[in-house]
Parts: structure tokens; C-alpha cells; sequence
């Protein structure tokens, strides 16, 4: 749990928790918080919201020990650090000749759907930034961006949102490998790549957690970090906000961006968290527990049954639906917690810390168990800044995103093992220099 030392479990406790949850709870339920959302709710909503939080402090870590217990041990602690002071190992041979081939192809792939996901836009919100639109225009455009993109959402969302970022971490634990140029290069290129897709519809918050990813990665690679460098990422965290909230608000108060309510602190401790409260405020009163039936699309049309928006996506146009009819609004997300009791209501909330908690600590410790290689280190540090904490339940039990990253690159690792039996014999290539390579 050091700071030092941050990883998947840690985060989630001290960000999606304490900060994004617990917090507020606490303010909340005191009538501190003075906020456009939760002011217009009532007690009885601050006091279900605030009891499900409470749960879930206590639900989430039962769930994880369940897991912990299901493998043979008692705590992570000594496995984890037994991880972390590893050396990174290659995937299948000495250079990694072969998996190069598919992943270099891969990350061909995300560049061309960076650049794709652009040119299907009518108006490029980044130039628009620097062009004199106002804070309103600025938000229909992301929406437009977001919700209401023309082109292909399945190669935006996954080969450019998708592979893009995680193989910026696999090309960087690659160059602390070999210590290459053509890595370095690689990862170069995949990160300004990133950095592009992350800000595409002028989200603030996509591109610092992929840039505190290098955090969490740093820790598996060399074993923590130091209080400087940590104290260097939050200082570079900071300043990126400030420079999204300078760039996209048409009038900067400084008073009102630093307080706990508005501005930068409104946005983390209370508005990541309204959506909590504002579900025990309107399920079922507004609209009927929705069920499975938002799970997915896909799943309700193929078998015939009726689909429904998920709940972040009601509750936004129960707020407010001139702005979602308008295209300015999307969905007000919050702690899981939130769309489990607008799916299933009590049992709902009772069961699903405990189930999240145990499916986050199998997931930390399936990559604590693996072997440390580039490919794992890159998915390891991508499911260590990205599970949907603050999205929903329904990721918990189907999230095609995740399935197809699993179904791509279990697909690379297979096509690389194929290319080195037909080979029949190790092709060095060239690729970096042996002499830098760890055992």
C-alpha cells in the first residue's frame, strides 16, 4: 500500500475510493458539499448513497481476500514483491525476433486508426482549442467526437483507443530491455500517438492516467519508485489539468477552480461521485430497475430481448435532457455501485462489492503470477489505471474491450510462436543488442 510502490490494488483504495468515493460520502451526508447536482436531491438519497459506500470500503476487500485465499495464501504482499523485483524476461527467444513481427504490425495498425479517427472528423476538437471557440462549442464537439462519431466506432474504439496506449507500454518496457534506438523509436512513436487519441474529444482526464501509467510501470519494472519521482508525476498530473481546465474554460476564476465543490476539486471528490446519490434518488422512482437488460447490445438483440441505455446514460437525461438532446451531455458515470442498484437495487449493491473485489484481486494476481515480459508488463500497467471502478457493474461481467485486447494479443502470441516453428531456428535479426539483454 505504499505510495512508493503503487500498483492495481493500491489505486484503486486510495484514488477510486478514497478520494472519488469516500470523501464525498462524508461531505454528502453532512450537507457539506454545496454541489449543482446533489443539491437537488433528497436526504433519503445522501443516506442510502452514503451507507452503499461504507459497504463497499468494507465488501470490496472481503471479496479480494476470498481470491487471495483461493490461491493458497494469506496475504499478496510477498508475491507482489517477489514480482516487482524480477528481472523482465523476453516472451518465446533470446530477441523476441518473432512476436516483434505482429506487434510492430499491431501498433502500424493503431497509428493508421489514430489518424483514421481524425479525418472522420468534421471539426478537430484540438485545432478548435486553439481557435477561439467558446467553452460551449468546445463541449459540443466533444460530444460530437464521442457520441456521435461518424466513422467506424469499432476501429476507434479498439485499435485506436484501444491498442494504442497499451502498446506505448509494451514498446517502453521493450527499450528498458534491449536499451535499443528501434525501441526507443517505437515507443516514441506510440506515444505521441497516444497522446493524440487520448485528447481527441478534449478529455481531460485520458491522457494523465496514461501518462501516470509510466508510474505504475516504473514500480514493476524497477521495484518502487522514489518520493522525487512520485512527487515528479503529481506535479506533472497537476499541471495537465490545469492546462486542459486554462485551454477549454472560457473564464479561469482561481478561486472557484480550486475548491472543494467547482472547479478541479468539484470534478473529483463531488461530481465523480453525484452519480451515486443520484441513483438511489431516481431508481425506481424515475425509471424501473433496468436488470440485465443493459448488459450489452449484441447480447439482447441475439436473443431477441428488449436493450436498454445503461444507467449512467438515464441518469444524465434525467438531469438534464435538454443538453443531452442537444448533443452537449453524455452519461454521468460513478462508483459501480451506482448501476448496481439501478440494475438490481439491494441485492444488487450487497453482492457486487464483494464480486468486484474478488475479480480485481484474480486479475492482480493471474499478471503476479506470470512471467514478466514486455507484452505482460504492458497489459499488467493498462488493467492497473483503467478497471471501470467509476464506470459500472456491467464491466464487471461483460466488457467486450477487454475480451477483444485478450483475443488480440493471445492472436499475436500464437501467430509469433507459429513464425518461430516454421522457421525452426532462432532469427536474431538485428532486432537489439544481445549484450544488453537482463537473464
Amino acid at each position: 500500500m505504499a505510495f512508493t510502490k503503487i500498483n492495481l490494488i493500491s489505486w484503486i483504495f486510495y484514488y477510486n475510493l478514497i478520494i472519488q468515493s469516500f470523501i464525498a460520502s462524508v461531505l454528502i451526508i453532512n450537507n457539506w458539499d454545496n454541489h449543482y447536482i446533489i443539491n437537488t436531491l433528497e436526504y433519503d438519497a445522501r443516506l442510502y448513497g452514503w451507507i452503499a459506500v461504507q459497504y463497499t470500503m468494507l465488501a470490496m476487500p472481503i471479496g479480494m481476500l476470498l481470491a487471495v485465499y483461493l490461491h493458497g495464501l494469506s496475504s499478496n504482499r510477498a508475491i507482489f514483491y517477489y514480482y516487482i523485483h524480477q528481472p523482465i524476461q523476453t516472451t518465446m527467444s533470446t530477441n523476441d525476433s518473432y512476436i516483434r513481427y505482429p506487434l510492430y504490425l499491431l501498433s502500424i495498425i493503431a497509428v493508421l486508426s489514430v489518424f483514421y479517427t481524425f479525418a472522420m472528423l468534421k471539426t478537430n476538437p484540438l485545432i478548435a482549442v486553439f481557435s477561439g471557440f467558446d467553452a460551449e462549442s468546445l463541449a459540443g464537439l466533444r460530444q460530437d467526437a464521442n457520441r456521435q462519431f461518424p466513422g467506424n466506432i469499432y476501429i476507434r474504439n479498439i485499435f485506436a483507443i484501444g491498442l494504442t496506449p497499451i502498446l506505448a507500454y509494451m514498446a517502453f518496457a521493450y527499450w528498458k530491455l534491449t536499451q535499443s534506438r528501434k525501441d526507443f523509436l517505437w515507443f516514441l512513436l506510440m506515444f505521441v500517438a497516444s497522446f493524440f487519441i487520448k485528447t481527441y474529444d478534449l478529455s481531460k482526464a485520458p491522457f494523465i492516467f496514461f501518462v501516470l501509467g509510466f508510474l505504475f510501470l516504473h514500480v514493476l519494472i524497477q521495484g518502487g519508485v522514489s518520493k522525487k519521482l512520485f512527487l515528479f508525476f503529481a506535479l506533472i498530473a497537476m499541471f495537465l489539468i490545469l492546462l486542459a481546465y486554462y485551454l477549454v474554460m472560457d473564464d479561469v476564476v482561481l478561486r472557484e477552480l480550486f475548491s472543494y465543490n467547482t472547479g478541479i476539486g468539484g470534478r473529483i471528490f463531488l461530481t465523480q461521485a453525484a452519480g451515486t446519490y443520484f441513483a438511489f434518488e431516481h431508481f425506481p422512482s424515475s425509471s424501473s430497475f433496468i436488470g440485465f437488460a443493459s448488459f450489452s447490445s449484441f447480447i439482447s438483440d441475439s436473443l431477441g430481448l428488449p436493450h436498454s441505455e445503461r444507467a449512467a446514460r438515464i441518469m444524465m437525461t434525467i438531469f438534464h435532457p435538454a443538453s443531452v438532446e442537444a448533443g452537449l451531455a453524455g452519461v454521468m458515470n460513478s462508483l459501480f455501485i451506482a448501476e448496481a442498484w439501478a440494475n438490481f437495487g439491494w441485492i444488487g449493491v450487497i453482492i457486487s462489492p464483494i464480486y468486484v473485489g474478488f475479480i480485481i484481486q484474480l486479475l492482480f494476481m493471474f499478471f503476479l503470477k506470470s512471467k514478466k515480459t514486455p507484452i505482460m508488463l504492458g497489459l499488467f500497467t493498462y488493467f492497473s489505471g483503467s478497471l471501470p471502478i467509476t464506470g459500472g457493474i456491467n464491466d464487471f461481467f461483460y466488457n467486450a474491450g477487454i475480451v477483444i485486447t485478450i483475443i488480440i494479443f493471445t492472436t499475436a502470441y500464437i501467430i509469433g510462436r507459429l513464425l518461430r516453428m516454421t522457421q525452426g531456428f532462432e532469427c536474431e535479426n538485428n532486432f537489439s543488442s544481445p549484450t544488453a539483454i537482463k537473464s
